[in-house]
């Protein structure tokens, strides 16, 4: 039970993280900086996700399965956005040369 509690609360978490660096995408533009958001968050989210697990598992150890639960998941995903922002960066370039 508490396990999928909190593999509900990483997919919260990551949706939630993904709809701010989205709509402040939509508003300025910057898709970097959406990237930089997003890899910001990954350090917040895992050590507040890192306090949650503690008090679910009434363990202190649970800490550490916090971290490594969100903290991992996010910066893969803020990589993959920076790599999808460079790509868009690259083409957008080619296309003004023509």
């Amino acid at each position: 039970m508490t396990k999928q509690l909190l593999m509900l609360l990483l997919i919260f978490s990551i949706v939630l993280v993904n709809l701010i660096a989205f709509f402040y995408y939509r508003i300025t533009k910057n898709i970097y900086f959406s990237a930089f958001i997003i890899l910001i968050s990954a350090g917040v989210l895992a050590i507040v996700e890192g306090f949650i697990a503690m008090k679910i598992l009434n363990d202190g150890f649970g800490f550490f399965f916090g971290l490594n639960l969100v903290g991992p998941s996010l910066l893969i995903n803020s990589i993959i956005v920076f790599l999808i922002a460079i790509v868009v960066s690259i083409i957008k370039f080619f296309k003004r040369a023509e």
